[in-house]
């Protein structure tokens, strides 16, 4: 008996458990970041919200601080896809790549999605600095206390803990839900 195929299989699509780091420091950074939340929130649905940081500069030229948090929710899709849609929303915001660790209106980063290693040209997850980046880790580990590294099972509260949280200072708990 053959079995008859009209083409290639469909693609099946996975609900990812996702955190996505959010930053910003030119324009008006936390409206930027809480319109940012607004949108993300309608791509799924929306897990945890962090604290809102405020957090100096890494790498680059003179610039102003940074305003950090991190967003967990379900995403129904692919990574990359996801990667498309935050690429698209920094634009909209005005993102523009000039230099690297340069000051920007808005940076969308995907930090880290539950028990996924994924390795290619230009989407790395867990993003491939997060163990360095107190900044980024500490938001990540508001919304997913729990969170390890799923290349070697490292808790990220360990990383965390060994860096240490000096120059990243909480604004506020609420944040994305005043003014809104």
């Amino acid at each position: 008996m053959e079995s008859e195929s009209s083409g290639p299989p469909a693609r099946v699509e996975s609900e990812l458990d996702v955190v996505v780091g959010l930053g910003a420091n030119l324009a008006d950074p936390r409206r930027t970041l809480r319109a940012a939340v607004r949108e993300l929130a309608t791509w799924g649905r929306c897990v945890a919200i962090s604290g809102l940081y405020r957090t100096a500069p890494v790498g680059g030229p003179l610039q102003p601080d940074f305003l950090n948090a991190a967003l967990r929710f379900r995403f129904q899709g692919a990574p990359r896809q996801l990667l498309r849609r935050l690429l698209r929303l920094e634009l909209e915001a005005g993102r523009v790549r000039i230099e690297r660790w340069g000051p920007r209106t808005l940076d969308l980063d995907i930090l880290w999605v539950s028990g996924l290693t994924l390795c290619e040209a230009d989407l790395i997850i867990p993003h491939p600095r997060l163990r360095e980046r107190a900044f980024a880790l500490r938001p990540l580990l508001d919304v997913a206390p729990e969170a390890r590294d799923p290349r070697d099972g490292v808790a990220y509260d360990r990383v965390l803990g060994e860096l240490g949280s000096s120059g990243i200072e909480l604004l506020e708990l609420r944040w994305p839900l005043a003014e809104m």
